[in-house]
């Protein structure tokens, strides 16, 4: 990821210098501060918030322009004087419906994302796990509602239900109700008897990512 983030921090830098002409109300110290603040927003959040966006597309080129439209509106937005009170969360709502107004075809997010976990590298060295793991991908695609889907995700990126519910405009209790209707769904696809809890929790967040 360092090469990404250093081209990110070159990015935030040419922006800052582009909104900084002829800007008078904008002084070189709140721009600074601004471009330090977004520069620590996506090493931190920057690898989680690209992983949804594969979730999403199936594709990391448009992954990454999502990302890139994504800081540059919080850039945008901070430069402005507007201020973000869980920037987290304001990140991954706008990557979200950026993502989702320029596919304009939502239910075509399963297929596309269940291929490619079936030509994952990882899948691709052992055919039976291929299969195995395409099956369950396909399963839980029939079983999770498309709002379960978002609530997972977004869940296992390590979003807490406020932040779910800021991003997908639900209140908190809708969002608990919601994981809890998925979990039930996903403990059904994994099976009875898993070998451990920890086995369990990251087979699902891998499920989560590709479905």
């Amino acid at each position: 990821m360092a090469p990404i983030a250093n081209r990110q921090s070159e990015w935030v830098r040419q922006q800052s210098e582009k909104s900084n002409e002829g800007e008078d109300c904008v002084g070189p110290a709140f721009s600074g501060k601004i471009d330090q603040e977004v520069i620590a927003l996506y090493e931190c959040h920057g690898p989680s918030l690209l992983r949804y966006a594969i979730a999403i597309t199936g594709e990391g080129g448009h992954a990454q322009d999502a990302l890139q439209e994504a800081f540059l509106r919080y850039f945008i937005a901070r430069n402005e004087g507007r201020h973000i009170t869980h920037p987290r969360a304001w990140l991954f709502r706008v990557l979200r419906n950026y993502i989702l107004d320029a596919l304009k075809a939502p239910h075509r997010r399963n297929e596309v994302a269940i291929e490619r976990a079936r030509n994952s590298p990882e899948s691709a060295a052992n055919p039976e796990q291929q299969y195995h793991h395409g099956e369950m991908a396909r399963e839980l695609s029939k079983l999770l509602a498309p709002r379960e889907l978002d609530c997972v995700r977004l869940r296992v990126e390590g979003l807490n239900y406020d932040e779910i519910a800021e991003v997908l405009n639900m209140r908190q209790g809708t969002v608990g109700a919601t994981l809890a209707r998925a979990h039930k769904k996903i403990r059904r696809v994994l099976g009875p008897t898993p070998a451990s809890k920890s086995t369990t929790i990251e087979h699902a967040r891998d499920l989560a990512r590709e479905v």
